[in-house]
């Protein structure tokens, strides 16, 4: 038997994006560890993982424009070796970084390269409290103030505050904040922001509480966080403005008439993580098929 054309056949993978990834699960790094010697560590491993994945280029998040399906290929390998792993990467090139790219104009392209290599490690801020299938009446804001030509995100209440937030603890240094857009006194609905949380250093800015989700009954290596805004100043720019914006006047523009219609193109990065989902299923079976054949 040609076990080489085998393994293509049954991988469903580019051999040579296969070898590149079978050459990137050998480093050190993706040794598994059982038992880690302490809370830290816990969440530290999966990072040091994904920087050993970023540092290799072997997937960008520009990769959903190019090659989408490298994208699916990556979550498949991933699924193989760190459930931990699998979401802080798929937070940070879907739904984090995916969503800047399908959101986002020509003035968040800068961005890209800063998500790919790990300079910028985003959250994805929809859930609350308050409102996680129900995201359409979320409570946060971003109000537009003419003066300052800024946004000004807040989380008024208790069940407003952005929950489940997965990176949002440790490693995050921006979040991408869906909100209520409040432009001359009026609800425009939910757009997204990008929303700076910590500083250089990795301390919270002045007006983020951020907060630990602590030990869940698995995946511990994800920092969750609960996050709160406190009148929180952003530029203008910082809205996601494929589908709407702001001028600097303050006049709210948009071609997508209708504020449940601006929900669902706003929130479409989603549908791309239920394929994640299912690749990331598709590389765990394999691994599990793997192991019964080789020990049956």
């Amino acid at each position: 038997m040609n076990t080489t054309e085998l393994g293509d056949v049954l991988l469903g993978v580019d051999p040579k994006k296969r070898d590149q990834w079978f050459e990137i699960l050998k480093h050190p790094e993706f040794k598994p560890i059982y038992n880690y010697p302490n809370w830290n560590e816990t969440r530290e491993h999966p990072l040091r993982k994904l920087q050993v994945i970023a540092k290799s280029k072997v997937v960008s998040v520009k990769d959903f424009i190019n090659d989408p399906h490298n994208i699916f290929t990556a979550h498949e390998f991933i699924a193989m070796t760190d459930g931990a792993l699998g979401i802080k990467f798929t937070v940070q090139f879907n739904l984090f970084g995916g969503s800047i790219l399908a959101l986002g104009t020509d003035r968040h392209k800068h961005l890209f390269d800063k998500i790919d290599d790990l300079s910028v490690v985003g959250c994805f801020c929809l859930t609350e409290l308050g409102y996680g299938n129900n995201a359409v009446e979320m409570e946060t804001t971003a109000t537009y103030d003419e003066k300052s030509k800024q946004f000004v995100i807040n989380t008024p209440t208790t069940l407003s505050q952005k929950y489940w937030i997965s990176n949002g603890f440790k490693h995050a240094s921006h979040s991408l904040v869906f909100a209520q857009t409040i432009v001359k006194g009026k609800n425009e609905g939910v757009n997204a922001f990008l929303v700076p949380i910590r500083s250089n250093d990795m301390k919270p800015l002045p007006g983020m509480t951020i907060v630990d989700m602590g030990v869940k009954f698995g995946l511990n290596g994800v920092d969750n966080a609960a996050l709160k805004y406190n009148q929180v100043r952003i530029p203008r720019e910082n809205m996601m403005n494929k589908y709407a914006d702001v001028t600097p006047e303050g006049e709210f523009k948009s071609d997508v008439k209708g504020i449940p219609q601006r929900f669902f193109k706003v929130t479409e990065r989603l549908l791309s993580g239920r394929i994640c989902i299912a690749a990331f299923s598709l590389g765990a079976s394999k691994a599990c098929l793997t192991i019964a054949i080789k020990y049956s």
